[in-house]
């Protein structure tokens, strides 16, 4: 629960102060470990948000993103999916709380382990971000990323 607390605030309190970083300026243990988990990308951009970097890629033209701390942990992993993508029970979630909203973009995110499904829904009164378990329950405890 401390890590996920201190992911949120790292990820909204440094949204303001997260600044891009050459790649030789990354460390080496992240550098290893990201070629490690992702060794076929394209488009490798890096930013430094707190104590983590962010890599921002392609693979297979689909856009990721993988963050790490210093030691070179994974400590989160997101992809775009397409809608279809998204697990039946997610999709009938929306269809019955959100009937007046439309996806708009669908990423499938991995963090600790747990698999969940960020959807960024438009419509009235205003547009909605949102974390799913793949059940189609929505976690408020997970940040949106």
């Amino acid at each position: 629960m401390k890590m996920l607390m201190l992911l949120a605030v790292l990820l909204t309190g440094s949204a303001a102060l997260a600044q891009d970083v050459p790649a030789s300026q990354v460390p080496a243990s992240i550098t290893k470990a990201f070629r490690a988990k992702f060794p076929r990308t394209t488009g490798l951009d890096w930013e430094k948000k707190g104590n983590l970097y962010e890599a921002d890629f392609d693979v297979n033209m689909v856009d990721h993103k993988a963050l790490f701390d210093e030691t070179g942990k994974l400590v989160a992993f997101k992809r775009d999916i397409r809608n279809a993508d998204l697990p039946a029970a997610v999709k009938k979630t929306i269809q019955a709380d959100y009937k007046d909203y439309r996806i708009d973009d669908v990423q499938r995110l991995e963090r600790n382990g747990e698999v969940y499904y960020q959807v960024e829904l438009d419509g009235k009164p205003g547009d909605q971000k949102l974390v799913f378990t793949k059940d189609g329950k929505v976690d408020s405890t997970q940040q949106y990323w």
